[in-house]
C-alpha cells in the first residue's frame, strides 16, 4: 500500500508541475477579417502538430473598432498563463508597454506584425504605404485603360491608423496612374459585413462607379456580396474591384472572373510562419540571432494572368 501511495503521490506532483508549451495570438479581426482567418487557422494547425496549447483574442470590439482594452486582457492572460510564445498585432504598444516587458522578463517570445515594436525580439514589417501604392497603382491603370465613370471608391477603416496610411497609398497610387480619375467615396469597411453595407450605398448612390479598391480584401468581397444580392455582373455592371492581402477568399473571386479583378499578394501566411517558427526556436533552444529579427514581406498583384502562382482551392 505505501508504494502505490508513493506511486500516486509522484504521478500528482508530476501533472501539477506540467505546464503545456501554450502560444498567443492575438490580432484585429481575428475570426472576421479574412487574411486573420487564414493565419489563425495555419498558427492552430502548427501548434495542433506540435502538441502545443493555443489561445487566442480579437484586438476589435464589437462595435467592429480597435480595442485597447481586449489588448490589455490578452497580454495580461498570457503572463497569467505563463505563455512561452506571444504573436500579436501590434496595434498600440505605448498602452501595453509594460505587459509585454514583463512578458519578456518572465521569459515569453514576442513576435510583433504590422507596426514595428520597440520591446519584442522579431517583427515582421508590412509596409502599409506601400502595399496601398502598389494596389493603388493596379486600380488606376484599369480604370484608365477601361471605358467607364473613371469614379472611384475607398475603402479605408479611419480609427486604424496602418490602414489610414494604407487606403493613402491606395489614393495617391490611383492618381498616379490614372490623373483623371475621381476618388468620390472614402467608407470604412474592414469586414465583409461593412462591405455589404458600402454596396448597398453604392447601388444607391453611386451606380456609376467603374472601381472601388480596398485596404483589404474584405471590404470588396462585401461590396460584391451586396452587388450580386442586386443582380449585378460585370456584364451589365462594368465595375473593378480591387484588394489587399490576397486572401483565400479572394482569389476564389478573382477565378471566378466577374467585378473582383486583382489582390496584392503579400504572403502573410509565409511571413506568420517564419515570425511562428523563428519564435518557437527561440524559445525552445534559447537562440537568439538579432540579425533576423525583421522579417519583410515581398508584395506581387495577383490577377487572373498570373493566379496560379498562388496555391489555394
Amino acid at each position: 500500500m505505501s508504494v502505490m501511495g508513493a506511486v500516486v503521490l509522484i504521478s500528482c506532483k508530476k501533472k501539477e508541475e506540467y505546464t503545456p508549451f501554450t502560444v498567443g495570438l492575438g490580432l484585429t479581426g481575428i475570426d472576421s477579417v479574412a487574411i486573420w482567418i487564414d493565419l489563425t487557422d495555419r498558427i492552430a494547425e502548427k501548434c495542433r502538430n506540435a502538441d502545443y496549447r493555443l489561445i487566442t483574442a480579437n484586438f476589435l470590439g464589437e462595435d467592429g473598432q480597435i480595442s485597447e482594452e481586449a489588448a490589455l486582457a490578452f497580454f495580461k492572460q498570457c503572463l497569467a498563463e505563463k505563455v512561452r510564445v506571444v504573436l500579436f498585432q501590434n496595434i498600440a504598444e505605448d498602452i501595453y508597454a509594460d505587459l509585454l516587458l514583463q512578458l519578456k522578463e518572465q521569459g515569453a517570445v514576442l513576435g510583433a506584425m504590422d507596426i514595428v515594436s520597440s520591446i519584442a525580439q522579431y517583427n515582421s514589417e508590412v509596409k502599409n504605404y506601400e502595399a496601398g501604392l502598389f494596389a493603388g497603382r493596379e486600380c488606376g491603370k484599369w480604370v484608365h485603360e477601361n471605358p467607364g465613370s473613371k469614379k472611384v471608391g475607398v475603402c479605408t477603416y479611419s480609427t486604424i491608423e496602418i490602414f489610414v496610411i494604407r487606403a493613402q497609398g491606395l489614393k495617391d497610387g490611383f492618381k498616379e496612374t490614372c490623373p483623371e480619375g475621381e476618388i468620390v467615396f472614402e467608407a470604412d469597411a474592414g469586414m465583409i459585413v461593412q462591405g455589404v453595407t458600402v454596396g448597398k450605398t453604392i447601388i444607391n448612390t453611386y451606380p456609376d462607379i467603374q472601381a472601388v479598391m480596398g485596404f483589404n480584401d474584405a471590404g470588396p468581397l462585401g461590396i460584391w456580396e451586396a452587388f450580386k444580392e442586386e443582380g449585378w455582373t460585370f456584364r451589365d455592371h462594368p465595375i473593378g474591384l480591387f484588394g489587399i492581402d490576397a486572401s483565400e477568399a479572394a482569389i476564389m473571386a478573382i477565378r471566378a472572373g466577374d467585378m473582383f479583378k486583382a489582390s496584392l499578394f503579400m504572403d502573410i501566411i509565409k511571413l506568420g510562419d517564419e515570425l511562428y517558427d523563428k519564435c518557437v526556436q527561440t524559445a525552445l533552444m534559447g537562440l537568439y540571432d538579432e540579425s533576423e529579427s525583421f522579417i519583410i514581406v515581398p508584395m506581387d498583384m495577383i490577377s487572373l494572368n498570373n493566379i496560379n502562382i498562388i496555391k489555394t482551392p
